[in-house]
């Protein structure tokens, strides 16, 4: 889990922090209190899971863009590929030096100004349930929260077997699940958060975006 929280600490999103920065900058406004996430119960809790778990096995290969809010309230962005079961890409805007790649087994965090890369493997890491083949939430993980807040679904969920520690909040939208992001949690409390944007459907990326070679890794063109 150590080496995942510079994963979580290299990918989060658009959030509570832009509008807290507004907030601060019109200290004379009255800001509303955002109404808190209703609980789903009963039938409507099952079939948001079910729901949830037919767009993540339906979902092929996606592109787009993301955003990310740190822990420390840093934010970047870049672009993003996935392709399930078991891959992923990260590529980081300048200035930031980071790509993160999941190959199907091992998650690696490459950082090209220090030269350095960290592996985990891909089952020890949240993302596992981002990326698996034929997952169902109810079997493969421990819901404990799936709540509506405004048009998202959120279903908050932790690893059954316990390979994976914290707690992986998957977000969707619209009336077919949209994946638009998710939140991590680590056991300290600390938020990580991914916004996935500008979505759209790929026939099939090359393998070369998903491969972790021993040095470096490889470079890609930009959606």
């Amino acid at each position: 889990m150590k080496r995942f929280l510079m994963l979580a600490a290299a990918l989060a999103a658009l959030g509570p922090a832009a509008a807290l920065a507004q907030a601060q900058a019109r200290p004379t406004a009255v800001v509303a209190a955002a109404p808190r996430p209703a609980p789903l119960t009963g039938e409507a809790r099952a079939q948001a899971i079910a729901a949830a778990n037919r767009a993540l096995n339906a979902q092929a290969a996606v592109q787009g863009r993301f955003r990310q809010v740190a822990p420390d309230g840093s934010v970047a962005s870049g672009v993003f590929y996935l392709q399930r079961p078991g891959r992923l890409r990260f590529e980081y805007d300048p200035p930031a030096s980071l790509l993160i790649v999941a190959d199907g087994s091992v998650v690696a965090v490459n950082d090209r100004a220090l030269r350095t890369t960290n592996r985990s493997p891909l089952r020890e890491t949240p993302l596992y349930f981002v990326l698996k083949s034929n997952l169902d939430l109810n079997r493969d993980a421990r819901v404990t929260a799936v709540t509506r807040d405004g048009p998202a679904i959120l279903i908050a969920a932790r690893d059954r077997a316990g390979q994976a520690d914290g707690v992986l909040t998957l977000r969707f939208v619209g009336p077919g699940m949209t994946l638009q992001g998710w939140d991590v949690v680590d056991a300290s409390g600390a938020t990580t958060r991914v916004v996935l944007t500008e979505q759209r459907a790929a026939a099939r990326f090359e393998q070369r975006l998903f491969q972790v070679p021993r040095d470096q890794l490889p470079r890609s063109g930009r959606p």
